[in-house]
């Protein structure tokens, strides 16, 4: 089979049920190369079996919450994917990554995401600092999940706004505190810059340079978008023990009722 490999739409394995080797052919193989495969199968006899499929074969990058993204001046950690009725697909996540630049990729590998929306929130009114993302890259997976550290995930169905003291977890590209708890639901903050943020929630998490934008949430419910915090150039993790350290998160809610009602996280 050294003779086929590397030829585009193809894959080949063996059939333990049938003891033969399966070669199957996906649409755009090229009329050469399919000839090229019948030849070899056909002088294998028996011990090779060809079979046509639909479809081409491409990659796909699958995109979930908390892992790291860039434009061309900051790296931010992606929120939520949510989505409109008709299906088109977004990426919800910090409104002051949006200064640096207008397209997205991927942290891992730099693969294309797509761009800046229209719209987008870095302390002009009272939503808070979020921004969105169109997804342009067709072999880009947007999944509805928060990815932790260790590579494991959560399933995230649905938003809605915190509760005065209620535990939840916070993930991002550089560090994660699963560890934490809603302080105020409801508070506003100026940061050093003089930008003041209203309608914030603050929670006990710790978070770095990096972790903005990404997803603040409690078992399957978006809650909100990491934007900025204390000690953000001090390590971080779930057991710092550090009970000073705090943290910012805009509403996801309060972004999807005020500005973006016709979107949903999934």
């Amino acid at each position: 089979m050294d003779k086929l490999a590397g030829i585009p739409n193809t894959s080949w394995g063996i059939d333990p049920s049938s003891n033969q080797v399966v070669i199957e052919m996906y649409d755009d193989v090229s009329a050469a190369d399919e000839a090229r495969i019948r030849r070899v199968a056909a002088a294998q006899g028996d011990a090779v079996r060809v079979e046509q499929r639909g479809g081409t074969l491409q990659r796909t990058y699958d995109v979930r919450g908390g892992i790291g993204i860039h434009n061309d001046s900051y790296v931010c950690s992606a929120g939520f994917n949510v989505t409109n009725s008709a299906g088109k697909r977004y990426l919800l996540t910090a409104g002051h990554c949006m200064t640096g630049g207008t397209t997205w990729y991927r942290r891992n590998g730099s693969i294309y995401l797509g761009v800046r929306s229209g719209d987008f929130d870095n302390g002009e009114d009272d939503t808070g600092d979020w921004g969105l993302i169109e997804y342009k890259n067709p072999d880009v997976r947007a999944l509805g999940m928060v990815q932790y550290k260790d590579g494991s995930a959560s399933q995230i169905t649905r938003s809605r706004y915190v509760t005065d003291g209620e535990t939840a977890k916070r993930v991002g590209t550089m560090t994660q505190d699963l560890i934490g708890m809603v302080l105020q639901p409801v508070t506003t903050v100026t940061y050093s810059d003089g930008t003041t943020l209203t309608n914030m929630i603050k929670t006990s998490h710790c978070s770095v340079n990096g972790d903005s934008g990404g997803p603040l949430f409690a078992g399957d419910a978006a809650l909100g978008l990491v934007s900025g915090g204390n000690y953000v150039k001090q390590p971080c993790g779930d057991s710092d023990g550090q009970d000073d350290r705090v943290s910012w998160h805009t509403p996801v809610q309060r972004v999807l009722d005020v500005e973006h009602p016709e979107l949903s996280v999934y």
